[in-house]
């Protein structure tokens, strides 16, 4: 089973959202943080809203693809940056 990083966004009587993104075996802080500001920031462009606004839920590592409610997956850009980097 794929490996992924998990969070709920929401604000108010907006959708909430869950994001999940793919994970290294030992997401670092710097991996998870990453991915917060980017779902954080992802829910807050589409509900035209300030990051401020979100209510950000808890961080969940090494979860399976969330399938309750809305999801939306969350780019890993910086591995692609590296695997296109290597091409």
């Amino acid at each position: 089973m794929a490996k992924y990083m998990t969070q709920k966004m929401s604000s108010g009587v907006l959708q909430a959202t869950t994001y999940y993104q793919g994970q290294s075996d030992h997401p670092p802080h710097g991996e998870s943080g990453a991915f917060t500001r980017a779902a954080t920031s992802d829910y807050a462009t589409v509900h035209n809203i300030t990051v401020a606004e979100v209510e950000v839920g808890t961080y969940k590592s090494n979860q399976g693809v969330p399938t309750g409610g809305h999801t939306k997956e969350i780019c890993n850009c910086l591995a692609l940056t590296v695997v296109n980097a290597q091409l």
